[in-house]
């Protein structure tokens, strides 16, 4: 039985190497793959704002009583296609309007700007925050664009403490 595997090993190793041997014959018939038509074309110099940020914390519809710090941190990532390094902004609203925000320069903000994909933090005081149900977005951008990406997903948060 060894003798038969190692036969059937050795015919598939000759018929693999038979077979690069003639796909890799003079003539180029076979056309190069096809891109993906769901990935975007980067082209050099091009510089494309980061995808809408990913938010993990705080959860959806989440009720802060109490912290022993007076602050709640806010952890969401985005990722960027030439793979610049992002900033972010955090938009609280109430009743649909913009009651503030918390960019890039707010210094709660663990670092000044972070790697595509990496998990930011935004250490928010919760004096800062809008007492009762309010929602959350972020916005990210890349050191290259003045503008800011599309929103991430909206959360609601309830801020109950006294």
């Amino acid at each position: 039985m060894l003798k038969r595997t190692i036969t059937l090993v050795g015919l598939t190793i000759t018929l693999g190497a038979l077979l690069l041997a003639l796909g890799c014959s003079g003539s180029n018939t076979n056309p190069v793959a096809p891109v993906s038509s769901d990935q975007p074309l980067v082209t050099r110099g091009e510089n494309n704002l980061p995808d809408p940020p990913q938010l993990y914390y705080p959860y959806d519809k989440m009720v802060i009583y109490w912290t022993a710090s007076g602050k709640i941190s806010f952890y969401l990532r985005a990722f960027d296609p030439e793979n610049d390094p992002v900033k972010f902004k955090i938009v609280i609203l109430q009743n649909n309007n913009v009651v503030t925000e918390f960019g890039p320069t707010f210094n709660g903000w663990t670092k000044s700007s972070y790697a595509s994909g990496e998990w930011a933090r935004c250490n928010i005081p919760i004096s800062l925050l809008p007492k009762g149900t309010f929602q959350w977005q972020a916005f990210a951008t890349d050191r290259e664009n003045p503008q800011w990406s599309q929103g991430s997903a909206v959360r609601t948060l309830t801020n109950a403490t006294k």
